[in-house]
């Protein structure tokens, strides 16, 4: 009969338990790029230029300047030339401000991620992530749905990497109809079209145009001036050629 044993078997039961090996390294190495994201998000929006003892910037090395310095010297000039260059931007500051608001949600959500080890810390100006891993793998064993559910709910706040990925998103995307406010700004090599028509090139573009304008018109006031100068040293040449005629004809009436 269904559901009865056979004569001298036994029953046989399953249990399943989830891999919590993996997912705890699958966690902790998420843990460590979003730390490596908000610190080089942070570093460039906060950290101070550059300046030369006499208080100058570190302007751009022109090809004259690059000739007469060593290959080292170039690098190392360009390296603190670039120290700096985004500081204050104002869509990385935004950026950095929302990536920590995503990875250090309030209320409910919150608390959830900190029972299961996951809070946040501050130090040197940079909010991190840190992952107490007996608390996660306690947190797996005994409600790994609860665990899925603060990393992917799409209700309510959210769960931090659905967070993490629409803030990303909104920054970083390549594709779709609308770019990221980043790839908008300054192109991506991740969406090769970009790079041709962004913001920042526009500026470029611009400027080049305000360049050959300027140029255009530099060019047309040295011909002018040419012409003028050509003209006052024909009139020059008339006029010393008139003053040696009127001279010879004074000295002749003179004799």
């Amino acid at each position: 009969e269904a559901g009865e044993l056979q004569a001298g078997t036994e029953a046989v039961t399953f249990s399943s338990a989830s891999d919590a090996d993996k997912l705890v390294e699958t966690i902790t190495g998420m843990v460590s790029e979003l730390n490596e994201i908000l610190k080089s998000v942070r570093d460039a929006h906060a950290t101070l230029p550059n300046y030369k003892s006499n208080k100058s910037r570190y302007d751009p090395l022109t090809e004259d300047d690059k000739s007469s310095m060593s290959e080292s010297a170039v690098e190392k000039y360009e390296e603190k030339a670039k120290q700096g260059i985004l500081f204050g931007d104002g869509d990385l500051t935004s950026l950095y401000s929302k990536l920590v608001s995503a990875v250090s949600p309030g209320g409910a959500a919150g608390s959830a991620l900190a029972k299961m080890g996951i809070t946040t810390a501050y130090s040197q100006g940079v909010t991190s992530l840190q992952v107490d891993e007996d608390a996660l793998r306690d947190a797996l064993s005994r409600d790994p749905d609860g665990v899925r559910d603060a990393f992917t709910s799409t209700s309510g706040s959210g769960g931090l990497m659905v967070n993490v990925s629409k803030v990303l998103s909104d920054y970083a995307a390549t594709t779709g109809a609308t770019k990221g406010i980043l790839v908008q700004k300054s192109g991506s090599v991740y969406s090769p079209l970009s790079l041709m028509k962004n913001s920042m090139q526009e500026q470029i573009d611009d400027y080049d145009d305000q360049i050959t304008r300027w140029q255009d018109k530099l060019s047309d006031q040295v011909d002018y001036y040419t012409r003028m100068f050509t003209r006052l040293e024909q009139l020059t040449s008339v006029m010393n050629s008139q003053s040696s005629m009127i001279a010879s004809m004074m000295g002749g009436m003179g004799g």
